[in-house]
């Protein structure tokens, strides 16, 4: 009875089939600004300089036209899918049926791949002016907060945080009226817990070291990936940045199908996904790089 009952058990739990763990959801282009994206390239947004008033000094004096100027930046779709077959045979040898888990893991699959190519936008080249024709590349000298600030070649600290918030401010960013967001690695999440334990009051040191959350320090939200960048010295390229600084655009958002393949031997089944999208940086001045050493 005994044996009997093992082998039953066995088999119950051979039957089982889960993802195992990843990456399930875009965590950091859902913090971007959204937009339908149509055609072969879509523009994110017209932008306007800022311009400044004339003081009157006289009476009856003729008009004098400012000239405001204008500009606007391209974002472009970027393709990507991913196509899973299962046979009958394989279900039966499984002795279960992997078509949700494997719905779930295409758009597991493709929203990474949404993160990917978020990040990649933060310091990338973008195309610029009316058509797209000019190149705007990060400005590194202004908009870089260089790797040795609050220690030499130092990891994430709170000095680096608080000269990025300094940047925004002279930037005219009103952090009043927007939100900030920082992508970090789990290394730049424990340099900050080590400094916040040494550093923050009780209250706020203990509320963090409880919960592991960093979330809410210096107002910033903050997310995890493990999916950063590093430049050539390899020192991780930390983003920080309000939503209004970024864009992410979808084409036709994430699509998946389950069809029988007809055209096959055996008819197998296909999960296929699918996703066209891609993301700018839409205005400079509120996307700042952290440099940050891993070592």
């Amino acid at each position: 009875m005994a044996a009997g009952s093992n082998a039953f058990y066995t088999q119950q739990y051979a039957s089982a089939v889960e993802l195992l763990a990843q990456q399930m959801t875009p965590r950091v282009a859902s913090a971007f600004t959204p937009m339908s994206g149509e055609g072969k390239a879509a523009t994110a947004v017209n932008q306007i300089d800022a311009f400044e008033a004339d003081e009157r000094t006289g009476l009856y004096d003729p008009v004098t036209f400012g000239a405001p100027t204008h500009n606007r930046p391209w974002v472009y779709p970027r393709h990507f899918d991913k196509a899973i077959p299962f046979d009958s045979i394989e279900q039966m040898q499984m002795n279960a049926n992997p078509q949700s888990e494997y719905v779930q893991g295409v758009v597991a699959a493709i929203n990474r791949k949404m993160d990917d190519e978020a990040i990649r936008a933060f310091f990338a080249a973008r195309n610029m002016g009316e058509s797209g024709t000019s190149v705007d590349n990060f400005n590194t000298s202004t908009n870089q907060v260089g790797v040795s600030v609050g220690g030499t070649t130092s990891g994430l600290n709170v000095e680096k945080l608080q000269n990025a918030i300094q940047i925004f401010e002279e930037n005219e960013i009103d952090l009043d009226m927007e939100q900030i967001y920082c992508v970090i690695s789990p290394k730049q999440k424990r340099n900050l817990m080590n400094e916040i334990e040494v550093t923050s009051g009780d209250f706020f040191k203990g509320q963090v070291m409880s919960t592991r959350n960093v979330n809410g320090f210096l107002s910033i939200n903050f997310i995890v990936s493990n999916r950063l960048l590093t430049d050539s010295s390899s020192y991780r390229r930390v983003p920080i940045f309000t939503p209004k600084g970024m864009t992410f655009a979808s084409w036709g958002g994430l699509q998946t199908t389950v069809s029988q393949r007809q055209d096959l031997r055996g008819h197998p089944w296909q999960v296929y996904g699918q996703g066209h999208f891609g993301a700018v940086r839409r205005d400079a001045k509120r996307v700042i790089e952290i440099q940050c050493s891993e070592a």
